[in-house]
């Protein structure tokens, strides 16, 4: 009796584990880009992303928050500048 326990419990487990952990490792983000050969696809990434906020910003913001936006562009632009300058950094 106690084997037969013991025995639905591994089964159960090792389902529920062959389950579970395919399941998990789709869970895990990825940046698009990572599945093509790019160098470096975080940074390229983060780079579209970044050009995705200043794009909304500047189109579709109602106004300009009394200056915040236009230094939040600045920020982003700084921001683009870096990845740019640490891209051309991996290639020297």
């Amino acid at each position: 009796m106690v084997r037969k326990g013991l025995l639905v419990a591994a089964t159960a487990l090792t389902l529920s584990a062959g389950i579970a952990l395919p399941l998990a490792t789709l869970a895990v983000p990825r940046p698009a880009a990572a599945q093509g050969r790019e160098g470096h696809p975080v940074i390229r990434e983060a780079m579209d992303k970044i050009e995705g906020a200043k794009n909304d910003l500047v189109t579709y913001a109602a106004r300009d928050f009394k200056g915040h936006r236009a230094k939040a562009v600045e920020h982003l632009n700084q921001a683009l500048t870096e990845l740019k300058l640490a891209l051309e950094a991996d290639r020297h």
